[in-house]
């Protein structure tokens, strides 16, 4: 196996590693962002708590919806529960899919820390990813 072909692989997988450890951020990215420019101001109500590892738990709401129009229910990690069940809290919600939900106002959303690491792996995960391929591409056709 050449120092060519080596190389190649080992950068090809460091790529591919690197968009996989950005995945979550860009999901989380890609969700906020969809909020801030369909986001619909509106309420949800606390439903439930289930315990997760760490110190967030995982609560559960609905989305307060106009008459008529299907239940949606959206859970998101926080600290502490906001009250008992059927509290009503603010939220917003994607008009276009009301599953994509996070409390609070729309004003308030902050989806900047994700882009960093959005960029700085995906984009470096893609490059070395490309890089990669094309060594051993090379490293075939030589």
């Amino acid at each position: 196996m050449s120092i060519l072909l080596s190389l190649g692989i080992v950068l090809a997988l460091f790529g591919v590693f690197a968009l996989l450890a950005q995945s979550g951020s860009c999901v989380e990215y890609r969700l906020m962002r969809a909020l801030r420019d369909h986001g619909v101001e509106g309420e949800a109500v606390f439903r439930r708590e289930e315990y997760a590892s760490g110190s967030k738990n995982r609560m559960y709401f609905d989305v307060c919806l106009p008459e008529g129009e299907v239940q949606a229910e959206f859970h998101e990690y926080l600290p502490g529960i906001p009250g008992p069940t059927g509290t009503v809290v603010s939220a917003v919600y994607d008009a276009r899919n009301p599953k994509r939900a996070r409390t609070g106002l729309r004003k308030d959303l902050d989806f900047e820390k994700e882009w960093p690491v959005v960029l700085l792996l995906g984009g470096g995960g893609l490059v070395l990813f490309g890089v990669g391929v094309l060594l051993c591409v090379i490293d075939a056709v030589a």
